[in-house]
């Protein structure tokens, strides 16, 4: 499943645990999957992150450097 997509499924899961006539036993079924899909979505995003660099030109020159990303 594509970022957006689970994203919008954790968005949908999270409206109806909100929602107070949801039943305690889905309501944890949710929960369960809800946390799954949260901790997909910070792993591609661990991995995203790491990917990014950092565009820069070298000084004095009209050519561009990339070096990658560091917290």
């Amino acid at each position: 499943m594509k970022f957006e997509e689970e994203l919008k499924k954790l968005e949908e899961i999270n409206t109806k645990l909100q929602n107070k006539e949801t039943e305690l036993t889905k309501a944890v079924e949710l929960y369960e999957e809800g946390m799954k899909i949260a901790k997909n979505l910070d792993k591609e995003l661990s991995e995203l992150e790491r990917r990014v660099e950092i565009v820069t030109s070298a000084p004095g020159e009209d050519s561009i450097v990339t070096e990658a990303y560091q917290k």
